[in-house]
């Protein structure tokens, strides 16, 4: 559907990512009126995978910028009503955006997307995409009062391969941003704003995921394991085992080649300078390349990743006995 909308419209961009980042680089480049950028102020964004400070680029450029902690707070509904912007772009934000916020927009906002919407809308994109549960996209769309269900502005498709992890998928979906704002910004700046409806049929969700969804079981095999350490590494919480109690976070690994080694599942099979360290999983070693929370040349041969709750349990007990030993012989 084809909207009229005023040319060179008034824009606002909201974000607090590394998307964020880069649609407000193409606004930039493009020459779009961008009248104000509110970016999530610094001390909100612990938990954030990928957080990037919007304040220095938009005030180099110019740009009117606001912190916000939380979007919908009134001080943000007001800050946006002031500059009576035509359009606003909300891109990389976790947070939903309320109804009294959604109507300041003359011509509505436009919403940001990883997946080749109606498929995969939801939370969690980037580690259900290299687990091969979703297509990827750039999918910029017109915002409504659902999920990711506006009609498509534009899109453009990334591909996945066996060995991208996170921290590669978030440089193709910045070429991809690149590449679907390139198509649509021209127009827009002269007044052209088409979007087309989803199909409501062909629509899938992804459900959300946590950090302790990188928990390793190693009894998986090692083609599983390595699908996951891809799908959580930086800038995503990483996929994670311990030593003991020591929690450590693979961030980095590959499918070993050598298959003359057997060992328990968990354990470390090879310990060696050149060979690197390989782990026994379920089925074929992993090849462990870099973690945190320990230094890596401190695994040896025969070390177990993964908790043994028996172990833990029984280790948990002799300090009990201990201590109620210490207080008995105290009371002597």
């Amino acid at each position: 559907m084809k909207n009229n909308i005023v040319e060179n419209p008034k824009v606002i961009l909201i974000g607090s990512v590394n998307s964020s980042r880069k649609t407000l680089e193409k606004l930039i480049e493009h020459q779009l009126n961008v009248v104000a950028v509110l970016g999530l102020h610094p001390d909100a964004a612990t938990n954030v995978s990928g957080y990037f400070d919007l304040k220095e680029l938009s005030e180099s450029n110019h740009i009117p910028f606001q912190y916000f902690t939380k979007v919908n707070d009134q001080e943000i509904i007001d800050f946006v009503q002031s500059k009576s912007p035509d359009l606003v772009f909300v891109v990389g934000l976790s947070q939903m955006i309320r109804e009294e916020l959604l109507a300041i927009p003359q011509y509505g906002l436009i919403g940001y997307h990883p997946t080749r919407l109606p498929e995969g809308r939801g939370r969690g994109a980037i580690a259900w995409i290299i687990l091969g549960k979703v297509q990827g996209a750039a999918s910029f769309f017109k915002m409504d009062e659902g999920m990711d269900s506006g009609s498509i502005w534009s899109q453009v498709n990334y591909d996945v391969g066996e060995n991208d992890d996170a921290t590669t998928v978030v440089q193709q979906i910045l070429g991809a941003i690149d590449k679907a704002l390139d198509a649509v910004l021209p127009d827009l700046k002269k007044g052209i704003f088409i979007t087309t409806p989803q199909d409501e049929s062909k629509a899938t969700y992804l459900g959300k995921r946590n950090p302790e969804d990188g928990l390793i079981d190693w009894k998986q095999s090692a083609a599983s394991i390595h699908q996951l350490i891809r799908a959580t590494t930086t800038p995503l919480p990483g996929a994670y085992s311990y030593i003991g109690t020591k929690k450590i976070v693979i961030l980095q690994a590959s499918i070993s080649e050598i298959t003359n080694h057997l060992g328990v599942v968990g354990r470390v099979v090879i310990a060696d300078s050149h060979l690197g360290i390989h782990v026994q999983t379920g089925d074929g070693l992993l090849k462990i390349e870099k973690v945190a929370g320990i230094e890596i040349d401190t695994l040896k041969v025969g070390n177990t990743l993964g908790l043994s709750f028996e172990k833990e349990y029984f280790n948990l007990l002799s300090r009990i006995e201990t201590i109620e030993n210490q207080v008995k012989d105290g009371r002597k």
